[in-house]
Formats: structure tokens, sequence, C-alpha cells
């Protein structure tokens, strides 16, 4: 038998791997939610989450899914940080409202002064 050289083409007994392409809609963009945090929650975070779901797009364009799954999980961390902020602040300016009513129910005379009764 004849030992194979360097010239020689490369033997076919070995099988081709398929080439596997990830699945691209496993990787969330969260791009509805980020635009739901600019509209109600915290506009500057909402902003930056929804350049983060820019990103997973383009990284899904470029076929690089661990660039991608990054930049969602940035966008779903901040995303999380808009609402929970938002909800504060919410919470914060209700208590606020209840206080300045309070304030303003107190500050009203429950009855008339007597020089109203001079008639």
């Amino acid at each position: 038998p004849r030992l194979p050289s360097a010239m020689d083409p490369p033997s076919t007994a070995v099988p081709y791997a398929r080439l596997e392409l990830p699945n691209l809609d496993s990787v969330p963009s969260y791009k509805y939610w980020s635009i739901f945090n600019i509209l109600c929650c915290c506009l500057p975070l909402g902003l930056v989450a929804v350049y983060y779901s820019g990103q997973v797009e383009e990284c899904l364009a470029r076929r690089d899914t661990a660039g991608a799954k990054t930049a969602s999980d940035t966008a779903r961390k901040i995303n999380i940080l808009a609402v929970v902020i938002g909800l504060a602040c919410i919470g914060v300016a209700i208590f606020f409202m209840i206080q300045r009513a309070e304030l303003i129910k107190a500050a009203q005379p429950t009855q008339f002064p007597l020089y109203y009764n001079l008639g």
C-alpha cells in the first residue's frame, strides 16, 4: 500500500460537519418594553434600553449571537431598573399629592369668622 503524501487530495471518508445556524428568535430584544418605559416610566433609561434593543437586532443581523445575548441581557436589566424607578417616582408623587391635599384641607377654616355675621 502506498502512503498518502501532501500532494494527494483530501480524503472524503470523513463526513463534513453540518453548519448549524443558531435560532435567531431565541434572543429577545425587549424593544416594546423599552418603548413602554420611554412613554410611561423613565425616559432616560428607556432611551438607553432602546439603544441596546437596537444592538440586539444589529448583532442578530451579523449572526453574532454572543453579542446579541449580551445586549439583550443589558436591555432587560435596564428595563427592569426603569420600571422600578418609574414605580418609585409614581409612588412618591402620589404620597406628596395626598400630603398636600391633607395640608390644604387642614388650612381651610371650618367656621366663618365673626365679622361675617354683622349683617
